[in-house]
This record gives structure tokens, C-alpha cells and sequence, in this order.
């Protein structure tokens, strides 16, 4: 599996073509598949600044409804309704594919199993976690309660002793994100080195396949951006701290317009043919 982080950045627009929330959250159900399916290690949600969207308001609720439904797709199924409320933003998430990620077990668990858990209290020996089981396991060391971390089962009896560690070498699911900032002022924080904008005015990618591949693979940290339904990404991202190119990964296309879910399906797809 790849070494370097993938993140993808969506404008908090990209829902502002409906006010249909079960359509929204289809929309955002392909993302979250795309995000699984191509092993994205994080997405980023920052504010669009483009001409075309004066509802900023509406946007950013948008925005935070986008980083719910992603991260209630990520949260494994036996922890989601202790970590998410019943509400109304949720009310469709019955529509939603399932990740079938690793850190989404199915089978019981057993010794040296990884699972995520959610903390639920601490005395002055540790915290005892909540990883789906029956009973809760105990982790010997004072971690935040209510919060979602990854374990290693290193006791499997009476007892469930676990350790906090993440496994190697296989997708663990991504990291979410809201900034609520702009694109370039997003891309600061997660401080990639290469940076692709996606764009129908870019080169087309079937002509540079080669180097594109090179840039790719000698990345440590790629970001891929997106734009809204209305218009393209609008703001200036070159930079001095990263590398970055303008993309077309749909030449060709035979519609007028490719939704943003489509771009991210289509490009995220290609790109993984050149990722070693």
C-alpha cells in the first residue's frame, strides 16, 4: 500500500445544486465510497469563495452536513449510534453504502485483532473502551472519553486488555475535516508537497501520463482539489510550498457539465493506476 498521504479537498458548495437532503446525502455516499475505494487518508471541506455562491451561509451548513455524513460512514456500524445522536441531518443515512474497510470488522474478534473504540470512562488505573463486544475492554493507559481511537487486542480472556496502536500496511479509513476557511488557507494546514486542481482547462492527463506518474510517486504528501457544481476551483493555489499541476482527468467528455462526485470517482480512479 501506498506510503504517502492522499487528501482530497471539496468546497462546501458541492451540495448547493438541491435542498433535497436525501438526495444530499446520496451525493455524499458516493464520496464516501470513492474516499474507501481509492484509500484516501483525508478529506477537507473548505468554504468557496467563488462569485457564483452568495449563499455562504447555507454553504457552510452544507459544509458541516458533508463532514457528519463522511464521518458517520467512517465510524464503525457497532459504535455509530453511541456517537451519533438521532437527528434530523441523519435522517437518510439508511441509504448509505456500507465501507467494508478493515477497520469495519464483521467476524468477532480475537487475540492481536485491530479495532477502533470509543472511550467511555477512566478511573487511576486506565479506560475501559468500547471496541463492540459484550463487555468492555480496558486500556492501561488515562485517554479523552467520548472519543474514537484505534486499539490493538493484546488480551483476549475474562479481561479484555487493549493498546492504542493503528496496524501497518493496510487502509484504516480517513481523517475528516471542516475548515471553514479557504482552499489555499486549507492547504496550508495539511502542508502537502504535490497538489493536483482538477479542471475541464487543464492538460489533458492521456498526455502526460509519465510525468505525472513521477510527481506522483516521489510525493510524500498529494492533495487533490475539486470545485463546485458551478464553477471550477476559483482561487489561485500556486504556491513556493508545494508543486502543483492543473488537471483534465475526463478529456473527452461527452456531457457539458461532470458533477463534482463524478470528477472525484473519475480522477480518484485514474490515479490509482499510477500510484506504486
Amino acid at each position: 500500500m501506498q506510503k504517502r498521504q492522499i487528501s482530497i479537498f471539496l468546497p462546501d458548495s458541492f451540495l448547493s445544486e438541491t435542498k433535497d437532503l436525501k438526495l444530499k446525502t446520496s451525493k455524499i455516499g458516493i464520496i464516501g465510497r470513492a474516499l474507501a475505494i481509492f484509500r484516501v487518508n483525508k478529506v477537507i471541506i473548505y468554504r468557496d469563495i467563488s462569485s457564483h455562491n452568495e449563499n455562504q451561509s447555507s454553504n457552510q451548513k452544507d459544509g458541516d452536513l458533508i463532514a457528519k455524513i463522511l464521518d458517520f460512514m467512517n465510524t464503525p456500524q457497532y459504535l455509530r449510534k453511541k456517537v451519533f445522536p438521532l437527528e434530523y441531518d441523519l435522517k437518510h443515512v439508511g441509504i448509505l453504502p456500507p465501507l467494508r474497510t478493515p477497520h469495519h470488522p464483521k467476524e468477532l474478534a480475537e487475540l492481536g485483532d485491530y479495532r477502533q473504540g470509543l472511550t467511555v470512562k477512566r478511573n487511576k488505573k486506565g479506560t475501559f473502551v468500547d471496541i463492540g463486544l459484550d463487555q468492555l475492554a480496558f486500556c492501561k493507559e488515562q485517554l479523552t472519553v467520548n472519543k474514537i481511537f484505534s486499539f490493538k487486542i493484546i488480551k483476549f480472556a475474562k479481561e479484555i486488555i487493549v493498546t492504542p496502536e493503528e496496524p501497518d500496511g493496510i487502509y484504516w479509513g480517513y481523517e475528516m475535516l471542516s475548515t471553514h476557511k479557504t482552499l489555499k488557507n486549507s492547504l496550508k494546514l495539511i502542508k502537502p508537497d504535490f497538489v493536483i486542481e482538477t479542471s475541464k482547462l487543464g492538460i489533458d492527463i492521456t498526455t502526460i501520463f509519465n510525468d505525472l506518474e513521477s510527481k506522483i510517486n516521489d510525493s510524500k504528501s498529494m492533495a487533490i482539489l475539486f470545485g463546485g457544481p458551478y464553477s471550477g476551483v476559483s482561487e489561485n493555489i500556486e504556491s513556493s510550498l508545494w508543486d502543483s499541476i492543473k488537471l483534465n482527468s475526463v478529456p473527452f467528455q461527452g456531457t457539458e457539465t461532470i458533477r463534482t462526485e463524478e470528477a472525484v470517482v473519475s480522477t480518484l480512479a485514474l490515479l490509482n493506476v499510477l500510484i506504486s
